[in-house]
């Protein structure tokens, strides 16, 4: 150059995505890629609308020609509480990262990108670039991510969609989970599906958009195949007949405990169970030791979204055996539920609440009903796919509630969820509703206001999951650790543990956080004692280890340790009309154990320390259920 002026950066490519929330469209990634100085810069804006909340992401991506990261810098979200502040300037041999409120200096490896979690999709664009013109190597390193990332990423060979040939790419660690992402002959994304935050996230190109359920159904088969492969990697140590003994068995009925107690399980059912003086355990039957261990019914989680499949191995590692899903992509929980209810695919058992909302710009998914007849429509759908339950929305008009819960009750079905917008709790009782979601009664639970409507929640039979440990994360004050009332969030792989980190509220300090949690749990307390069915849900929350602390709250609450149990076994099984099968430990009922290292009627905490969860009667080492999906034990 003469004169020291510098040309204006070459625009080399353009690029568009129409963003997806579990299938409804809420935004848009645009995004340019130049030459500048013999190297590239990317410059990307992720921006979307989710049921009336903005996130905006503003992020810049600078590379040698080769696609070797110079510097990244991101601002913005990339969920409802996920906010990023992060940037990366690689030195030669080091890379300087500020991020979560911290600078470090980390080793730059020969195969390390810079990439700071699902968004933008086209930073994930260029490092699949990088990787393809750095010899493809086994495993890459990102930052940020405390301090590191480790990646994979597998070409799973091409697929030709809507006549465009693509690229079909499966990339491990960027996020917490596996995501699919398609690249088409020149390089550019054409479309991905990840997970953002709790539920399914896709990214489609505008030309493709058509093609989004035939994306979501090729990303399906890859999600399932891989937990196959997790499955055949960790097999059950025991299955068909043998028999547990020397345990406690806390059987989750109003029994005592029975000490030095024997449970035989045959054929996946518990054929006895007692003292060992009692119960003789049949000729050629194996015998597992476990003295000084306690068993109890294997666990319930009635608020989940199991949008990924790493779900499935968390879940039984935490000794949880049942879960109801509360809203997915239809395509992708239908296949996993097929999955894991054949035996091809290891898990708890799912149960499915079908979602419906009322339509409009904050509706939330797809399965839109502005009329009972379009609502009589969706819950027949979701019947015949073999759905349990019918979730409700907040766009949702009372004339569509009343239609939802007639059709629901109808097909022998019943009907969860949210109080919409337009209704009142009561009102959406009237109206049919036979469970609520979280805790929507405000006060305490003294006020006058409050003992009626628990008075009327009784009269009505209406259950409540109000997942308490799901408003405890989310409201924690900023400045209070996660860990000093979640230890399991030491024990996340550390993409989840960077997304978790951003939860919190900034607008108050850690003593009217605790407040709000105690206003909460005196309400819970006080619809247990008034006889109303509280079952133990966490809205997703840390994998696994929320169920542990929704349970733990619950004694906080004041309920016993036994009662604590009990909403997490016997009394969801209940209220799913399953007791018959589950929820205790009795003769005849299915093999769901979860088998622990200490006894949480001495102390709550010890539902934590889970040694082997039986799902079925096939019994599984937590450990190894654990680190297949990058836990800590």
């Amino acid at each position: 150059m003469s004169g020291g002026w510098q040309s204006a950066p070459e625009v080399a490519e353009r690029g568009v995505l129409r963003l997806h929330y579990v299938q409804k469209a809420i935004g848009y990634e645009r995004y340019t890629v130049s030459r500048d100085g013999g190297g590239l810069t990317l410059a990307a804006d992720f921006d979307f609308t989710d049921r009336g909340g903005r996130v905006q992401l503003n992020a810049s991506l600078r590379t040698a020609a080769d696609y070797a990261p110079l510097s990244l810098t991101a601002r913005g979200k990339t969920y409802r509480f996920v906010n990023v502040d992060s940037q990366v300037v690689v030195n030669g041999a080091t890379a300087t990262v500020r991020a979560d409120g911290r600078e470090q200096q980390v080793p730059v490896t020969p195969a390390f990108y810079t990439v700071d979690g699902y968004a933008p999709f086209s930073a994930q664009m260029l490092m699949l670039r990088y990787w393809k013109a750095h010899g493809r190597p086994r495993v890459m390193q990102t930052a940020p991510g405390l301090p590191v990332n480790d990646v994979t990423i597998e070409l799973r060979g091409r697929d030709t969609i809507r006549g465009v040939a693509l690229d079909h790419y499966v990339v491990d660690g960027v996020v917490w989970g596996r995501e699919t992402i398609w690249l088409d002959d020149a390089g550019a994304i054409a479309a991905a599906i990840t997970r953002a935050g709790g539920l399914s996230f896709e990214a489609v190109r505008e030309d493709l958009e058509p093609a989004l359920v035939e994306f979501v159904e090729r990303a399906t088969r890859d999600r399932i195949a891989d937990l196959e492969t997790i499955t055949a990697a960790v097999p059950p140590v025991h299955q068909g007949d043998y028999a547990l003994v020397g345990a406690t068995v806390i059987d989750a009925t109003d029994r005592p405990p029975i000490r030095d107690a024997v449970v035989v399980i045959r054929e996946g059912r518990i054929a006895a169970v007692g003292p060992r003086a009692a119960v003789t355990i049949p000729r050629g039957v194996p015998v597992v030791p476990a003295d000084g261990l306690t068993i109890v019914p294997g666990l319930w989680d009635m608020h989940t979204h199991v949008t990924q499949v790493e779900w499935a191995p968390v879940y039984l590692g935490a000794g949880v055996t049942t879960v109801r899903d509360m809203g997915n992509e239809f395509e992708f929980i239908t296949a996993l539920r097929r999955a894991v209810a054949s035996g091809r695919a290891v898990g708890p058992r799912l149960l499915a609440a079908g979602l419906i909302d009322g339509g409009g710009a904050n509706a939330f998914g797809v399965y839109d009903a502005a009329t009972p007849d379009e609502a009589r429509q969706w819950v027949r759908k979701y019947h015949d796919a073999g759905f349990e339950q019918i979730k409700v929305y907040m766009q949702l008009a009372p004339a569509v509630v009343e239609a939802i819960c007639a059709e629901a009750h109808r097909l022998g079905m019943t009907v969860t969820g949210h109080v919409p917008a337009s209704m009142t709790l009561e009102s959406v009782v009237t109206a049919g509703m036979d469970q609520i979601a979280h805790l929507p009664i405000r006060g305490e639970a003294s006020d006058p206001d409050v003992v009626n409507t628990i008075a009327f929640l009784k009269a009505h039979g209406t259950v409540l999951d109000p997942t308490q440990s799901w408003g405890e994360l989310l409201g924690h004050a900023l400045g209070t650790p996660i860990a000093a009332f979640q230890p399991g969030i030491t024990k996340v792989p550390p993409p989840l543990n960077r997304l978790f980190s951003h939860a919190g509220a900034a607008d108050i300090d850690a003593g009217e956080a605790r407040r709000r949690v105690e206003r909460g749990l005196r309400i819970v307390k006080a619809l247990r004692d008034a006889g109303v069915p509280v079952v133990a849900g966490t809205d997703e929350g840390v994998p696994g280890h929320s169920v542990h602390r929704e349970i733990e709250l619950y004694t906080e609450a004041g309920f016993t340790p036994l009662q604590a149990l009990q909403a997490a076994t016997i009394v969801p099984a209940r209220v799913m009309k399953l007791d018959r099968e589950l929820g205790t430990i009795e003769a005849g009922k299915r093999a769901d154990l979860a088998i622990l290292g200490g006894n949480p009627l001495d102390d709550i905490h010890n539902v934590r320390r889970v040694r082997w969860t039986v799902s079925s009667g096939r019994m599984y080492e937590a450990a190894a259920l654990w680190k297949s999906v990058r836990f800590v034990p």
